[in-house]
């Protein structure tokens, strides 16, 4: 199999122990692509700006 194929190959339906070392080395590549794209890092959100003080809130009283 080459490394293009390989790259193209679904690997979903193999367990890790039935993969050969080739499939292994893919299927950890595939993971440390997605942590560094989607891992904790780009997790973290900008902070909100708070918009000053905030009032207190004050029910009225129902039927004035």
């Amino acid at each position: 199999m080459s490394d293009d194929d390989l790259r193209q190959a679904d690997l979903s339906h193999l367990s890790v122990r039935e993969m050969s070392p080739a499939q292994r080395a893919e299927l950890k590549r595939r993971y440390a692509t997605f942590i560094a794209n989607f891992g904790p890092a780009s997790a973290k959100l900008p902070r909100a700006k708070r918009a000053g003080k905030q009032k207190k809130w004050v029910p009225t009283a129902m039927g004035r």
